[in-house]
């Protein structure tokens, strides 16, 4: 045979033995792989058994809408069927309060920290909303009352009101974080993201100008029906490695 074949061959031969090494490699990289998804996934159920056990609970927002006040807290209710001239009132005293109470159980045998950042407050010894910042909950230990809320002038939920007829997101809204965690540098953190929104308030049909809470309606009955909130928040979970380092263990794929 000439020389050609017998280069052409060695060629071709150099070309497969690329190749099984090549496709040894891949199932060394899948192996690998595979070995490290299963690790991953047993550190995160060993931590899940582990993790404080936290319940986080919302009230249904009141209604009658409440109104701001400078006395203290809690706000007052107001009064049912008052109407507002807008845009006159757009900067006046005629707010409105959207509020949610929230309580955290520690339904666990260790002592966790709540952080809360956001649109949560508390009620001060002279009634006063302060800002929520950080608690400590003793195993079996409730949480005073919590408050999402905040306050919102005629022209702000007009601009939701309008938002939402045009099928557009809501402008203004509450919103809230919630973290809790115990004192374990490879532990878990449980964050909840809270949101209160909507447009209490609407066009008064027979009268150009004025402004209204929403009305009872036949079917869908209270104005609660204009709100969009939630009583149980989805949980969020990180897992740590090492919480000190700032190392997370990867979330599994597509979470």
């Amino acid at each position: 045979m000439s020389e050609t074949f017998w280069v052409a061959l060695g060629s071709i031969g150099t070309v497969l033995a690329f190749g099984v090494v090549a496709w040894q490699g891949y199932l060394t990289h899948g192996a690998l792989k595979v070995n490290q998804l299963m690790t991953a996934d047993a550190i995160r159920s060993r931590l899940d058994s582990q993790a404080p056990k936290v319940t986080l609970k919302l009230s249904t927002p009141p209604w009658e809408p409440l109104a701001a006040t400078n006395t203290g807290m809690p706000c007052s209710n107001w009064p049912p069927g008052h109407t507002w001239h807008f845009p006159a009132d757009q900067e006046g005293a005629n707010r409105l309060v959207l509020q949610q109470t929230l309580v955290l159980e520690n339904l666990s045998d260790r002592r966790v920290q709540a952080r809360f950042d956001g649109d949560l407050v508390v009620a001060d010894e002279d009634r006063r909303p302060a800002a929520a910042s950080l608690i400590v909950l003793e195993p079996g230990e409730t949480s005073r009352d919590v408050f999402l809320q905040r306050e919102f002038t005629i022209k702000e939920l007009s601009e939701n009101f309008h938002a939402k007829q045009a099928g557009q997101e809501l402008p203004y809204k509450v919103l809230g974080t919630v973290t809790a965690e115990d004192d374990r540098d490879n532990g878990s953190t449980d964050r909840w993201e809270l949101v209160l929104t909507g447009c209490p308030v609407e066009p008064d049909p027979d009268r150009e100008g004025l402004w209204r809470v929403a009305p009872w309606h036949l079917t869908e009955q209270s104005g609660l029906r204009t709100l969009e909130y939630s009583l149980l928040p989805p949980r969020q979970r990180i897992h740590w490695v090492s919480r000190t380092r700032g190392i997370q263990l990867p979330a599994p794929d597509g979470a």
